[in-house]
């Protein structure tokens, strides 16, 4: 079988290229280390049994990119991992038949998530339902303390967006965003805007599809 890795960081690349190789019988791996080369060797993909995609890359998220997929009923079968702590996209996912592993997974666990994947079912690991499930039980989680609209900005500043992008994207005045910057990072007690990035992170919050049109912009303080 043919299969694609696609997946920013070198070591992690070459780990599960050799796990997929020794272990689901697949003979032949593209590797695909940026979003840029994901567009770019898009159609080689139509040839590959299975795709394993981190969901967050250097120069933007596959989350889209992985939905629209399903959607299109292109073939692979996908199995999303990630390094996120907190909450996932997993809802989205699901909904496209992607699965959904971590990359603190043991071998074993991520071996058993790709072989039931590829036999037909939609698998979440079990150290990504404890993270979902941890998340949704923090009482000081983004998803409890911040509004929709607080939530849209903390996902798009989570990509280091800045204010004047933030408010084309939502259709506001940046002045708005920079009061509602204010208000998440006096509820959230973040300090700075690094601190506010990484809760976005944290929290799985840089994966709202609105900002897939500006994620390769930076922020500018």
């Amino acid at each position: 079988m043919r299969a694609a890795v696609v997946e920013d960081q070198t070591l992690m690349r070459g780990f599960l290229t050799a796990l997929l190789r020794k272990h689901c019988g697949v003979d032949d791996v593209i590797d695909i280390g940026s979003m840029q080369e994901l567009h770019a060797r898009e159609g080689e993909l139509d040839a590959v049994g299975l795709i394993m995609l981190d969901i967050d890359l250097g120069d933007g998220t596959t989350l889209d990119w992985a939905t629209g997929r399903a959607a299109a009923g292109k073939p692979g079968v996908m199995v999303a991992v990630s390094s996120i702590s907190g909450q996932f996209p997993f809802k989205q996912l699901q909904a496209g038949g992607i699965s959904i592993a971590h990359k603190n997974d043991s071998e074993k666990e991520l071996v058993d998530v790709i072989q039931r994947a590829l036999a037909g079912a939609v698998v979440i690991s079990r150290r990504v339902m404890e993270l979902i499930n941890a998340g949704a039980r923090d009482p000081n989680s983004p998803l409890k303390l911040l509004g929709p609209r607080e939530q849209q900005v903390l996902g798009l500043l989570g990509q280091r967006l800045s204010n004047d992008d933030v408010a084309a994207i939502m259709g506001c005045a940046p002045a708005t965003v920079a009061d509602h910057r204010k208000r998440i990072m006096r509820k959230l007690e973040l300090h700075n805007i690094e601190q506010l990035i990484e809760c976005a992170i944290r929290h799985g919050l840089v994966f709202d599809s609105t900002a897939a049109a500006a994620k390769n912009r930076r922020f500018k303080p």
